[in-house]
């Protein structure tokens, strides 16, 4: 196979990740040749062993762009609000792009990352990693083969744990607005968007208009002193009629591996992040598949380079997470502003010097409400808030929380 010249903005953070994947796939299917990094100092090891073996090094990503336009694609994992600015100039300057996920904030900008792709006809896949598992695209193909019948529901349900250095690892963490752009992180934008994405496309591979939010009423919460949502309990009803709900908190107590719940009129299926699933047939019968081990970032990037040169599926196009930003948006127009969860159901523990915020049986509470399909405010939960469905018809604007 043709080896993929690749360019990585971003080194550290999750930009390290990137890196490892790269590294990975070095001479066998990629060739790391510029990186981009602000802060030399900060990164100085990293940058130092690469530029050693030829790497060239950058502190503006344009710099990079300039000097190496022979390059297969780009991969951007930079803050979360340079996403959608970085990729449509990557894209407008005539180079592939994969996107650290969320692509983009506001449904405004996915919409006009997509405008970009559209005109300048480059490929730009969205890393959400969880997509490329081999559970989750063979679920996939099961749907899409119809052996699940039609899809009446999907309920996702993650639940982490995160300590108050979590919400200071970087300028953006926790916030809704950095510098007067766009962030939302949280739950829904950050670390479990993987679930609510996933579920999105389950519903888009099941029928056209399954995945794409028309009604969604939301209850974003924070047990955090944070500016932004740790905990999120979420109803979309799709065009298609599909019911999707999200549950989501980093102040739980364990650290559960996330899944999705499908009703269907054939089958009830079972898919959680440990690359498995198991359905069980209205007939009685019962299947499973283990996907195993993988590395699923590598995934991402294998499939970049065999969809530019092979030309096959990409995993998570960058129009597929559409759907995405649009039920984030209007989760945040639905809630209205983040409530503060008072102090009485609270629990403060420091566990070998890390300080953990813990929602009092937000466990069991979680449980009960994705059983029976609700939101926290009705099953009664003492610190919800009851909010209204936000209509998504013709929305294309989120203005909210910058004045």
């Amino acid at each position: 196979m043709k080896i993929a010249k690749v360019g990585l903005i971003g080194i550290s953070g999750f930009g390290s990740i990137h890196l490892r994947s790269i590294e990975q796939l070095q001479g066998k299917m990629v060739d790391l040749k510029a990186i981009v990094a602000t802060s030399y100092e900060k990164n100085k090891e990293v940058i130092d062993r690469l530029t050693s073996r030829g790497v060239k090094y950058y502190q503006d990503y344009r710099l990079m762009l300039e000097n190496h336009k022979d390059l297969d694609f780009v991969a951007i994992s930079t803050p979360i609000h340079l996403h959608a600015p970085m990729a449509i100039d990557a894209m407008k300057r005539g180079f592939n792009v994969l996107l650290e996920k969320p692509p983009a904030v506001t449904i405004q900008d996915i919409d006009a990352i997509i405008e970009t792709k559209r005109k300048t006809n480059k490929v730009c896949s969205v890393n959400f990693q969880n997509t490329s598992g081999k559970a989750f695209r063979k679920l996939l193909e099961y749907i899409k083969e119809g052996r699940l019948g039609r899809i009446k529901s999907i309920v996702g349900v993650g639940r982490w744990k995160r300590d108050e250095s979590y919400y200071q690892r970087n300028a953006w963490a926790g916030k809704l607005v950095v510098d007067g752009n766009y962030v939302l992180d949280g739950t829904i934008n950050n670390p479990l968007a993987h679930l609510l994405n996933n579920e999105l496309i389950i519903a888009e591979t099941a029928e056209e208009n399954g995945g794409v939010p028309q009604k969604v009423t939301a209850e974003i919460y924070h047990g955090h002193k944070i500016e932004g949502e740790d905990t999120a309990c979420v109803r979309i009803i799709t065009k298609a009629g599909i019911e999707v709900y999200f549950y989501s908190t980093l102040c739980n107590k364990e650290e559960d591996p996330p899944y999705i719940m499908i009703e269907a009129e054939k089958a009830k299926a079972y898919w959680t992040f440990a690359n498995r699933f198991k359905i069980e047939y209205i007939d009685g019968s019962t299947e499973e598949f283990v996907g195993g081990h993988e590395d699923l970032f590598v995934n991402m990037y294998i499939n970049m380079v065999e969809h530019l040169f092979e030309g096959k599926q990409l995993y998570c196009p960058l129009e597929m997470t559409r759907n995405f930003v649009l039920a984030s948006n209007g989760a945040f127009e639905s809630s209205g502003r983040i409530y503060g969860i008072p102090d009485e159901y609270l629990e403060i523990s420091n566990e070998n010097g890390k300080i953990y915020t813990y929602i009092k049986n937000i466990k069991e509470i979680i449980d009960e409400a994705a059983e029976n399909k609700k939101l926290f405010s009705e099953i009664g939960v003492p610190w919800s808030k009851k909010t209204e469905p936000f209509d998504l018809t013709n929305y294309n604007r989120f203005e909210m929380f910058i004045e």
